[in-house]
């Protein structure tokens, strides 16, 4: 979400300055605030077009090809396409640097990730940091150095038929140095647009398929976690429009809406993420 907030801030940013807002000058502002982009187009439709410097924009389209954020640096995004309802701004309180919305702000998102890209960034210094932030124990463990004996390493997504997907990564021993193979297989599905369920899944550890007991409560916990409604504590209400797994692909659509009391317009956009020190 903090995409399309960066996006709001930097276009309505443009309109701060007193001119007429261009599709180039938004698509040079909008790419400042990005680590990358191959390829970045902005269109604006304003009619009148004197509404802009009112602080209303009627329509965005922003189509972008290999892109990287500051916020997850080593990520490349396929392709994101948003398109954008009307966004109508406080323009006074944006020229002293806040983005105050009049009303609701709505957009569709579309991403589309490589599992090429994926991997990478699972290979990448933020993913191995917060791996290695990770504590946890095995059932029957006792004490603290059983407690933080465990961690994973070596992670890698594969995407199969059927938009389901196959995980797999090391359970490491920090006390033996010898790592176990953990085969995670599940489909996912959305389920009234803002809850993922996992769908058939299945864990085998080092090549033993885990107790259903087990399984059911892991399941049961990420499913608790799936859910778009935890947004709604931010005054963001985001639905996903479509979700498919095709030619090794993921491709995500979603609906957004920004209430003008979140929290997230008042925010600086996040510096880049960096992983824990050692």
């Amino acid at each position: 979400m903090e995409l399309i907030t960066i996006i709001l801030s930097t276009l309505l940013g443009v309109v701060a300055t007193g001119g007429v807002v261009v599709d180039t000058l938004a698509a040079a502002a909008l790419r400042d605030q990005l680590a990358g982009a191959e390829t970045l187009q902005v269109r604006i439709d304003n009619v009148p077009n004197y509404q802009l410097a009112r602080g209303r924009i009627d329509h965005t389209r922003i189509a972008a090809r290999g892109v990287e954020t500051r916020q997850l640096p080593g990520l490349r995004i396929s392709s994101i396409d948003i398109e954008a309802d009307p966004v109508a701004v406080d323009l006074g309180r944006l020229q002293q640097g806040e983005l105050v919305l009049d009303e609701p702000a709505q957009a569709a998102l579309r991403l589309r990730l490589k599992d090429e890209d994926l991997n990478a960034f699972l290979q990448s210094a933020l993913v191995q940091g917060w791996l290695g932030t990770l504590q946890f124990s095995l059932p029957g463990a006792v004490g603290s150095r059983e407690q933080n004996r465990y961690g994973l390493a070596n992670p890698s997504l594969e995407f199969l038929e059927g938009d389901r997907f196959r995980i797999v990564v090391d359970l490491q021993d920090r006390v033996t140095q010898e790592n176990t193979a953990i085969v995670v297989n599940l489909g996912l599905t959305a389920l009234n647009g803002h809850r993922f369920a996992l769908v058939d899944p299945s864990i085998t550890v080092d090549g033993e398929e885990t107790p259903p007991q087990l399984l059911e409560s892991i399941v049961q916990g990420a499913q608790e976690r799936l859910t778009l409604r935890r947004l709604e504590a931010l005054g963001v209400v985001a639905r996903v429009i479509n979700f498919k797994v095709r030619d090794n692909e993921l491709d995500i659509a979603i609906f957004a809406r920004i209430e003008p009391d979140s929290p997230l317009l008042t925010r600086q956009p996040a510096p880049a993420a960096v992983p824990p020190a050692p």
